[in-house]
């Protein structure tokens, strides 16, 4: 599943900040057309991540987190998990 998909499904919402590694002090915003921008940096969830883990592998649906109706940080993975319920796809 393509990340724009949660934002196709108003599960996540342009402008609204994602954390990396459920960092507050490392905060992207999401664009319109699913890319993150921080810092005068952007790319998709897991390019972005790569950069800011030095080069290494990084799978964006786990290292990238939003914050919930509670304030508290969650994988964006869940997301992904309730749009593909809603879908009634396990694929993606």
């Amino acid at each position: 599943m393509p990340f724009i998909r949660l934002l196709e499904l108003g599960l996540l919402r342009p402008g609204q900040p994602l954390f990396f590694r459920g960092d507050r002090s490392k905060a992207a915003r999401i664009r319109a057309d699913g890319k993150l921008v921080m810092d005068g940096r952007q790319g998709s969830i897991h390019q972005l991540g790569r950069d800011l883990s030095g080069g290494a592998p990084c799978n964006g649906w786990q290292h990238w987190h939003y914050e919930d109706s509670e304030a508290a940080l969650r994988p964006i993975d869940e997301l992904r998990q309730q749009a593909r319920a809603r879908e009634g796809t396990g694929e993606g």
